[in-house]
């Protein structure tokens, strides 16, 4: 299990995901929230899972949300290179006054400044890590 519980929330009324200070990924069901697992890092970091965007130490990382809205902000900045990761789960207003609130994370990273160095990890495993998952 991780040692940092310091996560934000990211959510559409139809399921949600924690996203650690560092940017991570690391619990989501879809496409309910009683769905089982698609990360699953929280639980185990090892076989769990994640979404992450991995710096070198330099880095630091805040975190917010772009006020009065649901999307989080990650911000990860070194004095010289910064840029920010949004992550929000999309919900959208039908005519009808219903909503749509698809299976879906949306991760947008910024560029602020300078030229950050990162990589992103996509490493899924699904219905808690019970057996191989395949990505393409």
């Amino acid at each position: 299990m991780t040692d940092s519980l310091h996560y934000g929330i990211i959510g559409n009324c139809r399921s949600a995901a924690l996203v650690s200070r560092e940017g991570s990924i690391d619990w989501c069901c879809l496409p309910e929230f009683d769905s089982t697992s698609v990360f699953a890092k929280l639980l185990d970091d090892e076989i769990g899972g994640s979404f992450e965007i991995l710096v070198d130490k330099s880095y630091t990382t805040s975190q917010a949300y772009i006020e009065n809205t649901c999307i989080l902000v990650t911000k990860f900045s070194n004095g010289r290179d910064t840029f920010e990761v949004h992550d929000f789960m999309p919900r959208y207003y039908k005519y009808n006054g219903a909503y749509h609130s698809p299976p879906e994370i949306i991760r947008y990273i910024k560029h602020i400044s300078g030229k950050p160095v990162f990589k992103t990890v996509y490493n899924p495993k699904l219905e808690y890590a019970k057996g191989e998952t395949t990505t393409y």
